[in-house]
This record gives structure tokens, C-alpha cells and sequence, in this order.
């Protein structure tokens, strides 16, 4: 919350995560680009926008079947999604800056997501008049391994899982999450399990005998 200057060797500066800023038009060249993106430029879903307080978020207000209400032939899953909400109370420093963690939409989520989306658009095809599937990130686990050493037997990683992704307070009554299944650990196993992790992804991505059987 205090403005002060310091050295560094090294630095990494994140911009504000958000969409692209794509704009849209029907066919009569209406704009129509706030019907179909959020505030923050990514598309909208089958998420409750409705803006609530963060004591009456719910767990239901997430997406599961990743469809734009509007336009039925249009899907967005991993990054490309409006979130309804942040996952965790609004905090800011003393100076007001907005200080929350992004909802994570990447790796193992947007795995589940994009296996969902594909199952829903080919029973579409085949006929379905609507989604056939759902994923909501109130329902899925997901675990990440961060390098933080890559030597053989000196390296490390921190390895953690989280269940469900988004809290759900009505399960979950004090923390939102099942604590037998969140848990986080660093050591030389987790580098271990990044070594593998890695190979086996780049077999999987050459579609190399037995891909389509390997967890994502």
C-alpha cells in the first residue's frame, strides 16, 4: 500500500488478464459485443452473472456445459470464458489495489472443459438439440507441479492439488474445499513427477500408440 522504489536483478510484469477485446456484429451490422463478451472481454457462457456480494456467491453460479445463452453454436472454454465471479473474497491494499487470485482455467480444467465441449458439439451434430455434457469447475479436482530446480537429484517442485477448483460452501461448509483431497508439498519427488509428466505429454501430443487411453 506505500509507493517506494527498489532494485532488482530480474523482473516480471503481468498485465491485467483479460480478453482480447474482439468486437461483434449481427448480420444487420448491429454491435453487438456486450451481448456476447463480459466487462473484462472474454465470452459469455451459461454462468449467473447476476453481480451479487460475496457472501451470497454460490458454487451453482459457475458454468457446466461452456455454451455462449445467446448463440448456440458458440462455445468457450479454458481462458476464453467469462468467470460469473472471483473464487475467494474481494481484497484490496490499503492504497485500493485489487489484490485477488484469477480463477485457474488452464491445464487439467481446461482439459475436462475442452473433452466436454467436443462431446457436446459432436452429439449436436449427430442431432442433440442441446449440450450433452457438463464440467463445472465446482465439480472438478485439479493438481499442478511448478518446477523450482531441475537437477536430477538436487531439484524440486511443489506439487499441489485442489478440490473442487471453485469453493463450494454448500458442500464444503468451512473452507469450500474437501481438505483430504487439497494439499500442497515440495521436494524432490514432485521434480520427479514434472520429468515424467513432461515426457509422457509430448508422447501423448505426437499421438504415439496408446495417447488416446493417457489422462490429461
Amino acid at each position: 500500500g506505500e509507493m517506494h522504489e527498489i532494485d532488482y536483478d530480474f523482473s516480471m510484469l503481468i498485465p491485467p488478464f483479460a480478453g482480447v477485446g474482439l468486437e461483434a456484429f449481427d448480420k444487420d451490422g448491429k454491435d453487438i459485443t456486450d451481448k456476447l463478451f463480459a466487462p473484462n472481454k472474454f465470452l459469455k457462457v451459461d454462468a449467473d452473472y447476476t453481480p451479487r456480494p460475496f457472501e451470497e456467491w454460490s458454487a451453482a453460479d459457475w458454468p457446466k456445459t461452456y455454451q455462449n445463452p445467446s448463440y448456440k453454436n458458440l462455445f468457450a472454454v479454458g481462458i476464453a470464458f467469462a468467470p460469473p465471479h472471483l473464487i475467494s473474497k474481494p481484497m484490496s491494499s490499503p492504497n485500493g489495489t485489487p489484490i485477488n487470485p484469477t480463477p485457474p482455467r488452464t491445464g487439467m480444467p481446461s482439459a475436462a472443459m475442452g473433452k466436454t465441449v467436443a462431446k457436446s458439439i459432436r452429439d449436436m451434430i449427430d442431432g442433440a438439440s442441446e449440450p450433452t455434457h457438463e464440467a463445472s469447475m465446482s465439480e472438478m479436482g485439479a493438481a499442478c507441479v511448478v518446477s523450482t530446480g531441475s537437477h536430477i537429484f538436487k531439484g524440486s517442485a511443489a506439487t499441489m492439488t485442489v478440490y473442487p477448483v471453485v469453493p463450494d460452501y454448500d458442500k464444503y461448509p468451512e473452507y469450500g474445499r474437501d481438505l483430504s483431497l487439497t494439499f500442497g508439498e515440495i521436494g524432490l519427488a514432485g521434480h520427479w513427477m514434472k520429468y515424467i509428466l513432461h515426457h509422457a505429454f509430448i508422447y501423448q501430443a505426437k499421438m504415439k500408440p496408446g495417447w488416446t487411453v493417457m489422462p490429461d
